[in-house]
C-alpha cells in the first residue's frame, strides 16, 4: 500500500525510526544557528557605517602617524641648530678675542715709538746728529769665532744721540 503511494523503503525506514532525543534536537539547533549567523546577509547598511568607521579611523591613524614624524623632525632639527649655535658662539668668542689683539697692535703700530723703531730697524734712519755705524757680518762673525774681542764693541750698535 505504501509503494502505491510512491514511498520507496528507504524512506519509509527513516519516518519509521523512532524519535530523536532532546539533547540531539537541542544540539542540532544549536550548531544550525551558529551556522545561520555565518551564513547571515548582513544588512549593506551596517557593513557601509563599519567601513566609514574604519576609513575614520585609518585616517585619523594617519594624521597622529604625521603629527608624530613631523615632532620628531623638528626636535632633530632644533638639536642641530642649537649644535650649530655653539659652534658660532665659540667662532665668535675667537673672533672677538682676535679682534681685541688686533686693536691692541694697531694701537700700537700706530704711535710714534713703534713708527721710529720700524723706521731705525727696517730702513736705518737716524735722527739729525746721530752717526749710522754698520759693521759687516763677516767681520763680525770672524772676530767672533777666534776668540778675539772686538777692538769697539760700541761700533757694533748704531750710535745714538740724545738731543
Amino acid at each position: 500500500m505504501d509503494e502505491e503511494r510512491g514511498i520507496s523503503s528507504f524512506t519509509q525506514d527513516l519516518l519509521e525510526r523512532p524519535s530523536e532525543s532532546e539533547a540531539q534536537r537541542e544540539r542540532r539547533e544549536i550548531r544550525s544557528k551558529k551556522l545561520e549567523k555565518k551564513t547571515k546577509v548582513k544588512d549593506p547598511e551596517k557593513i557601509k557605517r563599519r567601513q566609514h568607521r574604519r576609513r575614520v579611523i585609518l585616517v585619523m591613524f594617519l594624521i597622529v602617524l604625521i603629527a608624530v614624524g613631523l615632532t620628531v623632525r623638528g626636535i632633530f632639527r632644533l638639536a642641530a641648530l642649537n649644535i650649530e649655535k655653539a659652534e658660532t658662539a665659540k667662532e665668535l668668542q675667537a673672533l672677538e678675542q682676535q679682534m681685541g689683539e688686533l686693536q691692541n697692535e694697531l694701537t700700537q703700530v700706530n704711535s710714534d715709538e713703534y713708527v721710529e723703531q720700524q723706521a731705525r730697524i727696517q730702513l736705518h734712519m737716524i735722527r739729525p746728529g746721530e752717526i749710522l755705524c754698520v759693521v759687516p757680518l763677516e767681520a763680525a762673525g770672524s772676530a767672533g769665532s777666534e776668540g778675539e774681542a772686538p777692538e769697539d764693541a760700541d761700533s757694533a750698535k748704531p750710535e745714538e744721540a740724545k738731543p
